[in-house]
């Protein structure tokens, strides 16, 4: 079955799938599809991170990239899982390419367009994910994918990971509630537009590598072919774990920034503890910076890695965010 036939499917199946109004993406054209759905995937990887399959995300405070990714629009680029559609959410995106080198990762997001087309609103959504909801999701995933193969590693995914999503939707309820911050579970705008996104046949999840030379070049090339900038790309964390090398700066060097793109990471360990015990996330930082910038620093310094460029973030007013500038702004004596 192909990927627009088992859209179409669920889309069938889904309730309140026929909505239609300014808050819900368009269909995507014919010529925007295929280049997309031509995006090659990497290889999978020889082996895990800490062994082991990030189905939710552990950053706490992604509100901090709120400001910086609203209504950008574009072609939205993340890796991780439900970060994705908070940002989503915020950002507006022509088009969303989550991205991950775990194959279970990438599955789980087949799983969220599978959720998001069955449930009208964000309480069905979190729903659907419950222990009681598991057998109809499991029927959802049988006539979602008639290959066997692929049916039986979807449903692997789907008893692995349904009690991580349902344990992170509830946190994020919590959390997001006590910030005051709307997100796509608690605005039905923003859950309208999410979703719609998967009816629009606008979200392509791929299995990418940083490191690799298909995926990340791949989905340069179809931004451009396109003609859409990519003006969001989330690296999560995952800098931590590489030397910058041919593949990954080619990549970035093509990717069709414009003057509103950013680049949007996280790093543990470098806050200044706050004697308070007020940190947003005790675990990371936030960091933002300009996707020209980050061009302009893998084309003029070639770093091999993030730590050239975290050295040089600056504060703002905002209690562990952080903007990194431009490779003419080193401070001097840098690495």
């Amino acid at each position: 079955m192909t990927r627009t036939q088992v859209l179409l499917l669920l889309a069938s199946i889904a309730p309140g799938a026929a909505l239609a109004d300014s808050v819900e993406a368009a269909p995507a054209p014919a010529d925007l599809v295929a280049a997309f759905s031509a995006i090659p995937p990497d290889p999978p990887p020889k082996e895990l991170c800490a062994d082991a399959h990030f189905v939710k995300s552990d950053e706490e405070a992604h509100w901090l990239f709120k400001g910086a990714v609203t209504g950008l629009g574009g072609v939205f680029v993340g890796l991780g899982t439900d970060q994705n559609y908070v940002m989503a959410g915020w950002a507006r995106p022509d088009v969303l390419v989550p991205a991950d080198f775990d194959q279970v990762v990438v599955d789980v997001h087949r799983l969220y367009g599978i959720a998001f087309l069955a449930s009208p609103d964000a309480t069905a959504f979190v729903r659907a994910w419950t222990a009681p909801e598991l057998p109809a999701f499991e029927e959802r995933v049988r006539r979602a994918f008639e290959d066997p193969a692929a049916r039986a590693r979807m449903l692997k995914a789907l008893r692995y990971a349904r009690p991580f999503v349902e344990m992170r939707l509830r946190w994020m309820l919590r959390a997001y509630r006590k910030h005051k911050v709307a997100f796509f579970l608690s605005d039905p705008d923003q859950y309208r537009f999410v979703a719609s996104l998967w009816r629009a046949n606008r979200v392509f999840p791929v299995r990418g590598d940083l490191t690799g030379d298909k995926a990340f070049a791949g989905i340069a090339a179809a931004a451009s072919k396109a003609g859409l900038p990519v003006r969001a790309l989330y690296l999560s964390n995952a800098e931590k774990y590489f030397d910058y090398n041919k593949g990954f700066n080619e990549a970035m060097r093509a990717m069709p920034f414009d003057d509103r793109s950013v680049v949007l990471r996280t790093a543990g360990g470098w806050h200044v503890p706050d004697p308070k015990g007020k940190d947003p996330d005790p675990l990371y930082i936030f960091l933002v910076q300009q996707g020209m910038d980050f061009k302009a620093w893998i084309r003029d310094v070639k770093p091999r890695g993030w730590k050239p460029l975290i050295y040089q973030r600056k504060k703002t007013d905002v209690r562990g965010l952080y903007t990194i500038p431009g490779p003419g702004s080193r401070r001097p004596g840098s690495r």
